[in-house]
Order: structure tokens, then C-alpha cells, then sequence
């Protein structure tokens, strides 16, 4: 039996229909150049803009265009593991659907009273304390502390010093894993302790003008007061470390009482930044070998500074020493800087001890400043002056502005990142901030033109084609 067509007479198949389709088709390729456009016509947003909007309490992950990487915070960052915050994709894509985290805002009723020894006895502390392995601590008695400052050490005779103990306070003992030098001798490690305090907003801005980075070693219930001013240092791409919670010389507490000066500390920070430490820098550099296997057995590598580079710039605030005092001793330390050494021996650069507590101190840091600078030395964080470049631990890259850790871009170059917006250009190789930041990203750039430049190209194809149909 044929086939009988049920088409009117004279119409086909292959007539106008696909003709149509393929109109539409083109018509939608010829109009995607024109919404890359106006998508790239959206600005980034500034480093001010993005800050309030991370510190608003209402904010959630898609309040801040990151042009695909979404930085999410909760009220509990522990509930973000290692592996999210070390992936800014895998958290982007996370972040999807009614699952979004507002920004972390830092409940202080949570933590212990502020300057004050930690109790051991909370369920918290407990728990961190079943974390470490205690067969490994040295059975190395507490230290005794000075009778007005009860935890401050209180060195024996020399001749009374257990030499296995390795107590850097009173013996001088450097342990092979202590950092104590950068390994480049013209490498300055610019460190600063004990804040953050008003003033360190100065010392940050002061740092940003001449495109510098600096570690500073937060001490945790300073957080309690300026969490404000710490998230403004990660944001701005500096290299955060501990520096414990009451300041207590840790030879003189407890195996528990260390646990728990390390770890609130570590919690009220990464409760504010998202980051995790690596290093610490123990109070007025005092440690020994049970402390230090204490600290490693938390993650942490002990930074002191290099002998003689101590600016002794707090004892101007109680008027032991005077200003041009300590310009002399820099000065002698800068002509001496060939005898620098490292645990090992070898040759190295200063790592310097300087404190952001008054305008004082600021001031005295930024005469000093160009003192090194004029004798060849180059100021830079610790990330920097080892080149680790995952100076936070679990490779953590979560923080209130971004990516603040050291990357490679993929060209044998080290670089950081710091707020949104600002890409691995923004700094020198050496690790130092341009003055002049936020270039564009020409990567990206050039992608939005071949993309715009193949799809109109795709597009009049289509449409000579629906014209020769």
C-alpha cells in the first residue's frame, strides 16, 4: 500500500521550519555578545566595599560579586572542615541553593575572660587536650616565674639548668626546627607582637603606602577588643600568627594550660578570619622542649628572632630606654648583620621583634624602617622571608578578603592574593605589594573577547545559512 502524505499540497519538510529555527538560533548568538558585555560592565567591588559588606551581620555568600569565587563564613566556621577551606571552587560550589553561610560574627560570650589563664576544666578544653599524644612531651617540670610576675620565667643558676630541656629563655637554646633567621641574608622578617591594637591600624596603613607585608603575632584577647582591625590585616594581605591568649611565658603553665592558651586563641581567630595559624611565636620567646613538642603536636612552628635584633622597643613605654637608644643598637645590628646564623649555622637574614601596641612604637618602627632598607635589607613577612607557600595550616585560604596565602601563578613566580579583584600582578616577585594595586585581570578580559568575538562569528554563519535556505 503507498504512502499517502497527510501535507497540504506543495509543503515539505524541509521548507521554512528549519529555516525559522535556525533565525532564532542565530538571533540568540548574535545577542550573547551583547550580555558578556553588559556582564563585564559589572565592577568588581573596592576593598572598602567588599569589607562592609563582609562585616555587615546580614550579609550572606551571594551579597559580593567574586566574578565566581564566593567566600562563605557561618556563625560556626568549625563546621567548615580543611578540605572546604582549602579549595575556593569546592566551596563556591557548595554554596548553592537555601545552604548559604552568612559572614561569622564572633559571639565573645563564648570565650575565656579576657587576659586571664584559660580554665583547663571546660568540656572544650577537655577535648582538645585528648587530641595530643602526651607520651611524646618531655617530662619537663613547669618553671617557676618571677614573684611580681608569677608567669614570667625566673631563670635558675646556669649551673642548675637541665641542658636537655633546651630552654631558650634562660639557656639560649635554639631547637633545630626554631625559626630564627630568613634564609636569605638580605631578607628583613618584619614581625610585630602583641596586638592588634588601636595603633596598629597606623602601622597597617603605614605598611600598604610603602607596599610592604609584615607577620604580626595576634595575641587572642586583644581580638576580644579590635577583631575589627585583624580582619583589616588579613584583608590587606598581611601574614597573621599566634601569640596565645593572656601572653603567660609557656614554660611556666601547665601541659593543659598550654592546650588551652593556644587553642582559644586559635579559635577566637579563625572564628574572625576563617584562618588557621602555622606559626607561633611564643611569649617574650619563652619555650623549651616540652612546650615546643606540645606546639608541634597542634601544628605549629616556632618563630623567636635573631639574637640581637630584639628592638627592646616596649621597655620605652616604661621608660627603661630611650628612643635614641634603640636607633643606636639598630644601628650596630645593622653593622654586624654578616654574623647573623641560623639554628643550623648557616648564614641568614634578621628576623626582628617590634611591637604594635602605642604610637610610640609605630613611630620608632617606620624610622627604622628605611635605616635597614638604605643597608640592603628587605622587610617582609615570615610567609615570605621561608617562601612557604601554604603559611596557614590545612592549606587554609579562607579569610574575610580572600586567597591571603602564598600561590604560584603558574609561572615559577610566588605571589599572594589578597581582597577580590586584586590578582597576582598587585605584587613583585619578591613578595612585596605594588604601591599601585587592582589591576585589571587580562586573563579574563581576553577570554570575554574571543568568547564575544567567536559567538557573533557563530551568528552570522547561522544566518547566511538561514538566508541561503
Amino acid at each position: 500500500m503507498a504512502h499517502v502524505s497527510s501535507l497540504p499540497s506543495g509543503k515539505h519538510p524541509s521548507s521554512k521550519a528549519p529555516c525559522r529555527q535556525l533565525t532564532i538560533f542565530a538571533t540568540i548568538l548574535l545577542t550573547m555578545p551583547m550580555f558578556a558585555q553588559m556582564i563585564s560592565a559589572h565592577p568588581k567591588p573596592s576593598t572598602e566595599q567588599a569589607l562592609k559588606i563582609l562585616s555587615s551581620p546580614t550579609s550572606t555568600v551571594n551579597d559580593i560579586d567574586f566574578h565566581g569565587v564566593a567566600i562563605p563564613f557561618s556563625d560556626r566556621l568549625d563546621s567548615i572542615d580543611s578540605d572546604q577551606t582549602s579549595d575556593f571552587h569546592k566551596v563556591a560550589s557548595a554554596q548553592t541553593g537555601s545552604s548559604r553561610h552568612a559572614v561569622s560574627r564572633v559571639n565573645l560570650s563564648i570565650y575565656p575572660p579576657k587576659d586571664k589563664i584559660p580554665d583547663v576544666n571546660s568540656s572544650q578544653v577537655k577535648a582538645w587536650i585528648s587530641e595530643i599524644d602526651w607520651t611524646k612531651v618531655p617530662n619537663i617540670p613547669v618553671a617557676a616565674g618571677l614573684p611580681d610576675i608569677p608567669h614570667f620565667p625566673k631563670c635558675p643558676p646556669m649551673n642548675e639548668l637541665d641542658r636537655s630541656a633546651c630552654w631558650w629563655s634562660c639557656a639560649g637554646c635554639v631547637a633545630p626546627d626554631d625559626i630564627v633567621t630568613c634564609p636569605s641574608q638580605t631578607a628583613w622578617g618584619l614581625t610585630y607582637d602583641d596586638g592588634p591594637s588601636l595603633a596598629t591600624k597606623d602601622m597597617v596603613q603605614y605598611l600598604n603606602s610603602q607596599g610592604l607585608t609584615a607577620t604580626f603575632f595576634i595575641v587572642g584577647s586583644r581580638v576580644l577588643e579590635h577583631a575589627d582591625i585583624l580582619k583589616d590585616q588579613v584583608a590587606q594581605g598581611h601574614h597573621i600568627g599566634m601569640h596565645t591568649w593572656s601572653h603567660a611565658g609557656l614554660t611556666t603553665l601547665t601541659n593543659q594550660e598550654i592546650v588551652a592558651e593556644i587553642k582559644w586563641t586559635e579559635k577566637i581567630i579563625r572564628d574572625t578570619t576563617g584562618l588557621t595559624m602555622k606559626y607561633v611565636r611564643p611569649p617574650y620567646g619563652d619555650t623549651d622542649n616540652r612546650v615546643r613538642e606540645i606546639l608541634r603536636q597542634m601544628g605549629y612552628t616556632t618563630v623567636i628572632w635573631s639574637k640581637g635584633w630584639d628592638t627592646n622597643d616596649w621597655r620605652m613605654l616604661q621608660g627603661q630606654i630611650q628612643e635614641w637608644e634603640i636607633v643606636q643598637n639598630f644601628t650596630t645590628a645593622l653593622s654586624n648583620r654578616t654574623a647573623i646564623k641560623s639554628a643550623s649555622g648557616a648564614p641568614g637574614g634578621p628576623i626582628t621583634l617590634e611591637h604594635d601596641l602605642t604610637n610610640a612604637t609605630i613611630a620608632l618602627s617606620k624610622k627604622l624602617m628605611p635605616m635597614a632598607q638604605t643597608n640592603g635589607l628587605k622587610p617582609m613577612s615570615i610567609a615570605h622571608c621561608l617562601d612557604d607557600q601554604t603559611p596557614y595550616q590545612h592549606g587554609s585560604r579562607l579569610g574575610p578578603g580572600g586567597a591571603v596565602e602564598k600561590i604560584n601563578n603558574g609561572e615559577g613566580k610566588n605571589s599572594y592574593k589578597g581582597m577580590p579583584g586584586m590578582e597576582e600582578q598587585d605584587f613583585k616577585t619578591d613578595g612585596s605589594k605594588k604601591v599601585s594595586s587592582k589591576v585589571p585581570n587580562a586573563k579574563s578580559e581576553t577570554t570575554l573577547v574571543s568568547y564575544s568575538s567567536i559567538s557573533m562569528t557563530m551568528g552570522l554563519i547561522a544566518l547566511v545559512s538561514t538566508m541561503a535556505i
